[in-house]
């Protein structure tokens, strides 16, 4: 079927009131931003509409596109047509019998729909539909209507420009557009967990980099190279195409902690040091959170119990958008981005490598402050903040973690 153009329609933005200017402003560059290289396309944006039209492109590729856009509650392939009712009527013919020539139908039943934001038109939207349905159908043999469960659905959308008539509707992301809400930190693991939270946050309009704990030896270049694969998938839906890895050396920190502190709270420090870097970095970044992958009770770093006691640590506000979710959500969600596949890999992060057979679920803030200072952490995590190594990924093709170590061991690493 050859189509015209294609509508947008942005998603929960349009609630915005005095603001939703640079809602739109944000939306209509990140939209032109995702669809460069396509030479042909011309761009229309109207208040609460986007038009894209084709001009021979294929339109397969541009949804392909459109479905990485933040913030686009659905998009549908169309036709101009004049604000005539025979005008519109006579496209929908050909749009109608294109649909039944594509599905081998011999008989099939529709219903015409009509929204009409032009209130000057001397018909009402169920007028509209009830004259354009009487002219269409004498014309396409084996149709009837249905209003209640029709095979298909004739959809008028009567602006004040002109008229645009579809058949479908393709879901797109909603949300906000990405990168209009500040900046957030993600603590990004080789799991299922933290590239949803990302992309969560990312679909909330937030502008997402990354901190990834490297702990070689005990992980190998291979779990870097998983969070970067991930971050690749990730970036797609960000508002530049790239998202920037801060990467923490931290196995210096582990090794103090397994040789000084007892052997249930590791999980717990370990993640406060964490936290303590991860805030430093924020604060030299100007960033507005710390975003991570935890869901209440999925693991005994991620009871209320301890994320109370890992908190304690910073002001930075902590975003957790997984908190509420069942792992099924989580599934369906990374299948949906695209990161699942690469989140089984069976590469293991620097927690899950110490989880020590019997961890503590309910930490005493007392407690592990004395085995903090057994420890003398704060040298460390200094030093492991001054050694951090930034790399954009995503618009700067791939990369390959083992080359990011200029003192590797290449008997030792290998991806």
């Amino acid at each position: 079927m050859t189509y015209d153009m294609i509508l947008v329609r942005y998603g929960e933005m349009t609630l915005k009131k005095d603001n939703y200017k640079q809602f739109l402003e944000k939306i209509v560059k990140n939209i032109k931003n995702k669809l460069k290289g396509f030479q042909s396309l011309r761009f229309e944006a109207q208040p609460y509409r986007f038009y894209i039209y084709l001009n021979g492109e294929d339109h397969s590729k541009v949804i392909e596109r459109l479905n990485k856009v933040c913030g686009l509650y659905s998009y549908s392939l169309c036709k101009k047509v004049p604000k005539s009712i025979d005008a519109i009527a006579l496209k929908a013919v050909d749009l109608l019998n294109e649909y039944k020539e594509e599905n081998k139908l011999n008989t099939f039943s529709f219903k015409v729909e009509t929204k009409r934001a032009d209130k000057t038109f001397p018909m009402t939207s169920l007028d509209i539909s009830k004259k354009v349905s009487a002219l269409v159908l004498p014309k396409i043999e084996g149709m009837k209507v249905d209003v209640h469960n029709p095979d298909v659905t004739l959809y008028i959308d009567f602006r004040f420009e002109a008229a645009y008539i579809y058949t479908n509707a393709i879901n797109g992301l909603g949300g906000y557009p990405s990168g209009i809400q500040g900046n957030g930190l993600v603590m990004m693991s080789g799991g299922l967990d933290s590239p949803v939270s990302a992309f969560l946050c990312m679909n909330k309009g937030v502008n997402v980099s990354a901190i990834h704990f490297f702990s070689p030896p005990y992980t190998s270049y291979s779990s870097l190279q998983k969070v970067i694969d991930l971050l690749e998938v990730v970036s797609e839906y960000s508002e530049s195409g790239k998202i920037d890895l801060h990467i923490v050396p931290f196995t210096n920190i582990q090794d103090k902690i397994h040789e000084k502190a007892n052997n249930i709270y590791m999980v717990t420090l370990m993640r406060r040091a964490m936290y303590k870097i991860a805030s430093k970095l924020v604060n030299k970044n100007h960033m507005h959170c710390i975003i991570n992958g935890e869901s209440i009770g999925q693991v005994a770093s991620q009871t209320l119990h301890s994320m109370l006691v890992v908190n304690e640590v910073t002001n930075v506000p902590i975003i957790r958008p997984l908190a509420t979710y069942d792992k099924e959500d989580i599934v369906r969600i990374s299948r949906k981005i695209g990161t699942y596949d690469i989140s089984i890999r069976p590469y293991e992060d620097c927690c899950t490598v110490f989880v020590p057979k019997h961890p503590v679920i309910k930490p005493n803030m007392t407690e592990i402050l004395d085995e903090e200072n057994k420890c003398e952490l704060d040298v460390l995590i200094e030093e492991a903040f001054n050694n951090i190594k930034k790399v954009s990924i995503g618009s700067d093709g791939h990369i390959n973690a083992f080359d990011l170590d200029d003192n590797r061991d290449e008997d030792k690493f290998t991806i």
